[in-house]
């Protein structure tokens, strides 16, 4: 994937427009870097699944 498209997809997390995101093992570091840098990053919850998987979801009020 390209830092284009995970951030993409992470606006349209953000927005609502997703209710979750899933990262593969192989895409966690570069998502990683891109989630450390954006200014909600404290309200972009990961929960840790199976085979290095990682599913995302936005909280307003976490």
């Amino acid at each position: 994937m390209t830092n284009e498209s995970l951030e993409r997809q992470l606006e349209k997390l953000i927005e609502g427009e997703l209710t979750e995101m899933v990262i593969a093992k192989e895409n966690f570091m570069q998502f990683r870097e891109i989630w450390m840098n954006h200014i909600q990053k404290d309200h972009i919850i990961g929960e840790a699944k199976h085979n290095g998987e990682v599913v995302y979801r936005f909280r307003t009020n976490s």
